[in-house]
């Protein structure tokens, strides 16, 4: 049986029928059980939802994506591997005809990533029966290996790259599989300078999403071999110029961590936030002091934001930019540290090579914390 993957910030949706065309369908008891870290063949129930059939339609749908998202969590700070981003999402659908007698149960084995599905995208269509019971898991499946969308990257000079794939999940003992990506080589013209092999038979799910690194040696391409299928991604290295990459590392639609360069002029700036109050100044001796405030300011905080612009891109990142103005997760690496920031710009005007010749993305981003430290 196949592992499932889903992307949980788009709905996913379970229907239950009773196929047997007789008994009909009263109600269907779903168990779900979510957690993170090594596969249990067992595991707790988190959840058990029951739902009630509605109008003889002889089938009822739940919808999970909700309730599995609460339990992706992240901790990022540099490190590209076991970020805590998946998370297994393991079902059993018992449904009851109308006489209150139990049908075959059925069971799913998914793999939850923190990734979206868009509409034009369309769902992905799995069913699969037990006995009188059909189960149909629709959901927006994405990528399978490649887990980026766009097909160049703008390097810095001698910059590791981190190119994220999918694993190749086996559990159960190799009854239940999840196929990922076989190797991914950097290339220098028709030259491998060095090959990553994919892991295999992985059981956590906090090692799902593999990170292939590159060497710091000059690159034209980057291969994803799957089986007998590739996909290639070209790398641009850009040259030295006065201004300071600062890289943001984002959540992508695909559920994985992506790193992408701002190479050109950042602007920072300060907003201020204060309340005034008035005070009295009169002493006991009826008298004030010209030195002392009469106005006074409490609960002072400040935010910063800075305004980062891209460099000269080609038209395949429209959907990096896109994807990092939906992202809820971003990090500004500034100063040796990985500084979590939200982007702010509400629109972006897309811009190609025909239209525009040279597209360079400004966009500006708040930092994700108050200057002055209220943590208490």
């Amino acid at each position: 049986m196949a592992i499932e993957k889903i992307n949980i910030n788009s709905p996913v949706y379970l229907k239950i029928e009773n196929t047997s065309g007789s008994g009909g369908l009263a109600s269907c008891n779903l168990t779900l059980a979510i957690y993170s870290g090594t596969f249990q063949s067992s595991p707790s129930t988190t959840y058990e939802l029951v739902k009630n059939e509605v109008g003889s339609n002889n089938y009822v749908i739940f919808e999970i994506g909700e309730l599995v998202k609460d339990y992706i969590t992240y901790s990022f700070s540099g490190s590209f591997g076991s970020n805590g981003v998946n998370v297994w999402v393991q079902t059993t659908a018992t449904p009851k005809n109308n006489q209150g007698t139990a049908l075959d149960a059925i069971s799913t084995i998914m793999l939850a990533f923190d990734g979206v599905g868009y509409f034009e995208e369309g769902f992905t269509t799995t069913s699969s029966s037990n006995g009188a019971t059909t189960q149909t898991l629709n959901r927006f499946k994405g990528s399978v290996t490649k887990l980026m969308s766009n097909t160049k990257i703008f390097r810095e000079s001698q910059e590791v790259l981190q190119i994220p794939v999918l694993a190749n999940l086996s559990v159960n003992s190799g009854s239940d599989v999840l196929a990922g990506a076989t190797t991914v080589n950097f290339k220098n013209g028709s030259s491998t300078v060095s090959s990553v092999t994919v892991p295999t038979g992985v059981t956590s799910s906090e090692s799902a999403i593999a990170y292939a690194a590159s060497t710091t040696a000059t690159l034209t391409s980057v291969d994803i071999v799957t089986g007998g299928s590739t996909e290639t991604i070209e790398v641009e290295e850009q040259p030295c110029n006065r201004f300071t990459n600062l890289p943001v590392t984002f959540v992508n639609k695909l559920g994985a961590l992506q790193k992408v360069n701002f190479f050109l002029k950042s602007v920072e700036s300060v907003a201020v936030q204060r309340e005034e109050f008035k005070s009295n100044t009169l002493t006991t001796g009826a008298t004030y002091s010209i030195n002392a405030h009469q106005y006074k300011n409490r609960n002072i905080n400040s935010r910063e934001t800075i305004i980062l612009n891209t460099g000269y891109v080609n038209d395949s990142y429209n959907q990096v930019i896109e994807e990092i103005l939906t992202s809820n997760r971003c990090w500004l690496f500034k100063d040796n540290q990985h500084l979590p920031i939200i982007p702010q710009d509400s629109s972006v005007t897309f811009q190609t090579s025909l239209n525009d010749r040279l597209a360079n993305y400004t966009m500006t981003f708040k930092y994700a914390f108050d200057k002055i430290n209220t943590i208490r």
